[in-house]
């Protein structure tokens, strides 16, 4: 454990010197400062009866979203304390109506666990996916605290299975149930032993659906799709733009009507330049405009989403959907696209992401390693509309068949007392 604070420490302690140079890095440092005192000055008095939900960073807060609206509405005696390690995810939510209470995750050392959980007093604790702080888990197990992980995926190549795992291994055994998503991450667990765990799916799904019943509407968009072929890329990173827009330049040679809407992952002034400069460079000159400058009604081959927040409502308008982060450390949410049914495509690094398999082997989700690759994908579409009709239904089908993990987590505390 020794090792392991050590390495915790010099982690904040590169950041803190990288922030004066990084955003990120600022944000992140800056965000901890005096953290507990800010804590303890924050909780009032009658805020005992608190429900601890931490979530690495956006996407996993998605992920815990459908899990607090329901405790807030069904549990109204709780209050939230809701936690993020990353700033994208503390920035985008300190003011989300729903929690109670939102921090920074302080530092993962014994100290700083003492202290949290003795300033917060959780009555339970909901860790969301990828979440395991060994000094908070140890703490909260030592103090007879309720621990959950929920959503979670395991894979046998993960650091708990391996020979110097033992130390992280040991702390799955101290959560009192980790509800996964999929039956090979509960064969792994069961193989090793561990028994507190069952299949409930990805609460993420209900959020999907939830954002699907009543999306935003976008005028500004809706007057540049009439009658054309709507090509969403989502969350892209500049080696999947390198692919996508070559890609649409050539597919723009056999087919005029078609629109590219573009909502990079990094929304900053120089990707949105360096994007804006490859897109003027295209063959056919192609053309753009920026979300945020509200769109002229000339037309135009490509919008880009340069903000945040949108692009879940935004995949409303595609007819087919590529998902960034296959060229780098993985992709990223396939099911805000699936849920209102079209093929995904992405690239080679989604092997860990369960609805990306499962949507490759049923047929609505398609790998790419190149730019012809992801031509003959997109091409294939366009020009075989009644295919991508009967892909639509399927990839519908596949989000609400998978749908209910909230339910599942909820029934499961309740029947066995944890909300009372």
């Amino acid at each position: 454990m020794f090792v392991y604070t050590f390495f915790i420490r010099l982690y904040h302690f590169i950041v803190s010197c990288a922030a004066p140079i990084n955003e990120k890095a600022k944000l992140f440092s800056e965000g901890r400062k005096n953290l507990l005192l800010k804590i303890s000055n924050e909780l009032t008095s009658n805020s005992k009866n608190n429900i601890w939900i931490h979530c690495s960073s956006l996407g996993e807060f998605e992920q815990g979203r459908p899990l607090i609206e329901q405790l807030k509405k069904n549990h109204p005696q709780f209050s939230i304390v809701l936690t993020f390690f990353s700033p994208s995810g503390y920035e985008q939510r300190k003011n989300y109506e729903l929690a109670d209470f939102v921090f920074y995750l302080p530092a993962d050392t014994k100290k700083n666990a003492n202290e949290f959980i003795r300033l917060i007093q959780p009555k339970l604790v909901v860790f969301v996916k990828y979440e395991f702080w060994l000094n908070y888990l140890n703490q909260l197990h030592k103090n007879n605290i309720p621990t959950f992980l929920i959503s979670a995926l395991f894979r046998e190549d993960q650091h708990f299975f391996k020979w110097y795992g033992s130390i992280f291994k040991r702390t799955l055994f101290y959560y009192q149930h980790l509800f996964v998503q999929n039956q090979v991450s509960l064969s792994i667990l069961q193989q090793h032993d561990i028994k507190n765990c069952s299949i409930a799916g990805d609460t993420r799904l209900d959020r999907v659906i939830e954002i699907a019943k009543q999306p935003k509407k976008f005028p500004v968009i809706e007057e540049h799709i009439k009658n054309k072929k709507v090509i969403v890329a989502g969350s892209s990173w500049p080696k999947d733009e390198e692919f996508i827009v070559s890609t649409f330049d050539r597919l723009k040679n056999k087919h005029n009507d078609l629109l590219l809407i573009i909502a990079p992952h990094e929304i900053n002034k120089t990707s949105i330049e360096h994007l804006s400069k490859r897109i003027s460079e295209t063959e056919n000159k192609l053309t753009h405009q920026l979300f945020t400058k509200g769109i002229q009604p000339k037309p135009t081959d490509i919008i880009i989403i340069d903000t945040i927040g949108v692009l879940a409502s935004v995949y409303q308008y595609a007819d087919m959907a590529i998902i960034g982060g296959g060229f780098g450390s993985g992709i990223h949410n396939t099911t805000e696209a699936l849920v209102y049914g079209m093929p995904v495509a992405f690239g080679p690094n989604y092997k860990k992401f369960k609805e990306a398999i499962e949507a490759i082997e049923l047929n609505f989700g398609f790998c790419f390693t190149n730019e012809n690759e992801l031509f003959e994908f997109l091409n294939n579409f366009i020009q075989n509309p009644e295919t991508l009709i009967q892909l639509k239904s399927k990839a519908k089908n596949y989000i609400h068949q998978n749908s209910g993990s909230t339910d599942k987590i909820l029934k499961f505390l309740i029947e066995h007392n944890y909300l009372n």
